[in-house]
């Protein structure tokens, strides 16, 4: 009975100590749930307030500009904050409040070279905003008490908390590479064989600026419309007259001081035709029968006492050669350029079929079809250097759009840094770096400016153009800066090798870019250009192809170009950056 009854103590001893450290630990549990309920809610709603800081801020940096009133900046900005915040929860609250002044700060993200970072310049005098910083505070703020409340922390002296949360946003910057063609093809907007698609009035119109715009040179008789070459007789004496004979290929027209008498055509292919029993002071003559529509080498022409001045007494001998011709047009000084020649300007002329001939000016010489001349045989650097200063189309229409592009960047001074790559050219490489990276964008506007179609070379190596971008890009990019390549051209890639295994090459260039994080834009300009080639570059590196179609009018084409280059330069990608 005793053992029994000792047993019965001991367990209820070990049952009221049991339920003390029962009541110990649940007190001690409690504070742990209450303790991880308030932290719980602090850190909900100190995330909550770090994504409204962070929807804010890239709102807010939607806002900033570098073109508009700094004071309009700040109040589109803030007003873009204030209203997005608001759209959030915070804890307890339906949406989170901005403070306008303490709670949005205004900077200016700056590359420095020399450390090769950045550093914000804080400040409403940092102009022009680049950069927005905002802060989501729940605190007391002025003597209101915004902090959050607590469920179980006042059971132990503590009812509130202050939680707040910062987020900064940028334009994230940019270092571009425009890589251009300046292929042979970018002046074909401004010759004759755009007539039936521009129109006779604007490209004659175009071809006389463009002689204005080299200086309006006098060489020998020319004119701006295109003329005949009339070939001078001798000077008259007494009964013997002076007699003008006017070349128009398969007809002459013959103009005499004297009545005429007689006169004799001789043909391309040897043969001979005269006309006897002319009167009257002009005739125009040409081949009838068999020799109807024959090219005129050679004329004799007969009036006044003038038979005698050749042989067989057939009048004065006048011969269409190259030479006469050229002395007829007064071309008798050297050649103005290091390329090209007045004769082979004329052969040019003469040809029976290219488009000076469609045109309807073969055998007619003037500034016109001079300027035909040097946009379809001479239009290198190395042989017109001066081409460039004309408006030449569509390259003219190009490098307007691409001066307005970088005077943009230079408004806006968003630390971005542009490259210049061309191509095709004659190294082996086939394109050139014009521009490394650089922050000198008038560099860029003054070398484009200086280009002209078929500068270095008339192929289209687009692939070249681009592997010289994307290296300068590996190369010279800076940490953070986002990549971006502005591919244009007119045409189709047909270097190197053939047509398809230039397209293939810029297939693997567009790939080698896309491994790179280089997005390219792509522009094709005109009917020519390869458009499903641009688009699947630009669909390859996630970019965006942008398409000026063909036969269009210039301003259009203009106006189209300036709207893409604008577009792309607006086209800015928002970060959210850390303080430096």
């Amino acid at each position: 009975m005793k053992l029994f009854s000792s047993l019965r103590e001991r367990t209820s001893d070990r049952r009221g100590t049991i339920l003390v450290l029962t009541a110990v630990l649940m007190v001690v549990l409690l504070g742990f749930v209450a303790m991880t309920v308030d932290v719980g809610f602090i850190e909900l709603t100190r995330t909550q307030l770090q994504s409204a800081a962070d929807a804010s801020a890239l709102s807010g940096a939607m806002e900033l500009s570098g073109i508009e009133d700094p004071a309009l900046v700040r109040t589109n900005a803030r007003n873009a904050v204030i209203q997005t915040a608001a759209m959030h929860r915070a804890g307890d609250h339906a949406s989170v409040i901005i403070d306008p002044v303490s709670d949005i700060t205004f900077g200016k993200l700056v590359w420095n070279g020399a450390s090769q970072n950045y550093k914000i310049q804080w400040g409403e005098d940092a102009t022009p905003y680049n950069v927005i910083k905002v802060r989501a505070m729940r605190t007391t703020v002025a003597g209101s008490d915004n902090r959050l409340p607590l469920f179980f922390a006042p059971a132990i002296g503590s009812k509130n908390a202050d939680v707040g949360a910062e987020a900064i946003a940028t334009f994230q910057p940019r270092d571009i590479m425009v890589v251009l063609d300046f292929s042979g093809s970018m002046n074909d907007d401004s010759c004759f064989g755009a007539i039936s698609k521009l129109g006779r009035s604007y490209i004659e119109s175009n071809m006389q600026s463009m002689w204005t715009q080299l200086g309006s040179p006098v060489y020998g008789k020319l004119t701006v419309t295109p003329k005949y070459a009339t070939l001078a007789g001798r000077a008259a004496s007494g009964t013997i007259p002076h007699i003008d004979v006017t070349f128009k290929r398969s007809s002459v027209e013959v103009v005499s001081t004297l009545n005429l008498t007689s006169a004799r055509l001789k043909f391309s292919n040897g043969a001979t035709q005269t006309f006897s029993g002319l009167t009257g002071k002009l005739k125009i003559l040409q081949g009838s029968g068999s020799n109807a529509g024959k090219d005129i080498t050679s004329c004799w022409v007969t009036s006044g006492s003038n038979a005698s001045l050749s042989s067989g007494n057939l009048g004065e001998q006048f011969d269409f050669t190259l030479a006469n011709i050229k002395s007829a047009l007064g071309l008798t000084k050297p050649y103005p350029y290091p390329g090209g020649s007045w004769d082979e300007y004329i052969q040019e002329v003469q040809k029976s079929s290219n488009n000076i001939k469609a045109a309807g000016y073969r055998d007619m010489f003037g500034y016109m079809t001079w300027m035909e001349y040097l946009q379809t045989r001479r239009y290198g650097a190395s042989d017109t250097p001066d081409l460039w200063k004309t408006s030449e189309q569509p390259v003219g229409s190009m490098k307007d759009a691409v001066g307005l592009f970088t005077d943009y960047l230079v408004e806006m001074e968003a630390e971005d840094q542009v490259g210049l790559s061309i191509y095709t050219h004659t190294n082996a490489t086939g394109a050139i770096l014009e521009h490394g990276l650089s922050r000198n964008l008038s560099q860029i506007k003054s070398t484009t400016q200086q280009r002209q179609a078929g500068h270095y070379k008339s192929g289209t190596n687009i692939s070249a153009g681009m592997k010289v971008g994307r290296d300068e890009l590996i190369q010279k990019a800076r940490p953070r800066a986002s990549r971006l390549m502005v591919l244009m051209t007119d045409g189709e890639a047909n270097e190197p090798g053939s047509a398809a295994t230039a397209k293939a090459a810029v297939l693997t260039e567009a790939n080698a870019a896309a491994a790179a994080k280089i997005k390219i834009l792509t522009i094709s300009l005109g009917a020519g250009a390869d458009m499903s080639l641009m688009q699947q570059v630009a669909d390859i590196t996630g970019g965006e192809h942008f398409n000026v179609p063909g036969g269009s009018s210039i301003s259009a084409v203009q106006d189209q170009l300036e709207l893409v280059f604008r577009k792309i330069a607006n086209s800015r990608t928002l970060k959210l950056i850390s303080d430096q």
